[in-house]
C-alpha cells in the first residue's frame, strides 16, 4: 500500500475495519507462525508511528492490542510497541489503562517493551490513583488479574521519579 492508502485507512478507521488488522494466526509458533494480517498491520503501524498526533486513539489501541497478541506466536514484539503504549496512556489516560495492561500482559517481550514509556509525574499519579481504585472495585477476575503488582510498581516509579 502507498502512503495515501494508509492515510485513508487511518483517517477513516472504525470498528468495521478491525478485521484488516486483527491477529489472524494459524496457531503455530516461530518459523511456522503465519498471520494473514501481519504485513498490513505492520505497514499501518509504521504509518501510525509517523503520524501519532493525527491518528485516532481507537486505531492505536487496536494495533497495540493485536501486536501484543501476535507476540505470543512470533517470540518477539514490534520495535515501536512502546510508542503505541505511551500514546494510549498520554492521550487516553485512565480510560485506556486496562487496554495498556492487556497489551503488556501477553509475553515477557510485551511486558518489557511496554515499559519503555515516559510519563509525567502528574499523569502517572492519576493513573496510579485509577489503578488503585480499579483494583478495589474490579468487576471480574480478568480485571483483577490484570491489576498486578508489576504494573503498580511501574506506575509508582513514574509517579515518584
Amino acid at each position: 500500500m502507498d502512503v495515501q492508502e494508509l492515510k485513508k485507512f487511518a483517517d477513516n478507521y472504525s470498528a468495521v475495519d478491525f478485521d484488516k488488522i486483527k491477529l489472524d494466526w494459524n496457531g503455530k509458533y516461530g518459523g511456522e507462525f503465519h498471520d494473514n494480517n501481519l504485513d498490513f498491520r505492520m505497514q499501518i503501524s509504521e504509518y501510525v508511528i509517523s503520524n501519532l498526533d493525527d491518528t485516532k486513539l481507537e486505531l492505536i489501541k487496536d494495533l497495540y492490542l493485536e501486536i501484543g497478541k501476535s507476540s505470543e506466536g512470533t517470540f518477539g514484539v514490534y520495535l515501536n510497541f512502546h510508542l503505541l503504549a505511551q500514546e494510549l496512556l498520554q492521550r487516553g489516560g485512565a480510560e485506556y489503562l486496562l487496554d495498556y495492561i492487556r497489551g503488556a500482559s501477553h509475553t515477557m517481550d510485551t511486558a518489557l517493551a511496554s515499559g519503555q514509556i515516559t510519563l509525567s509525574k502528574e499523569d502517572a499519579k492519576k493513573l496510579l490513583d485509577y489503578f488503585d481504585w480499579k483494583k478495589e472495585t474490579a468487576a471480574n477476575a480478568e480485571e483483577l488479574k490484570l491489576l498486578n503488582d508489576f504494573i503498580c510498581r511501574r506506575l509508582e516509579y513514574h509517579a515518584n521519579k
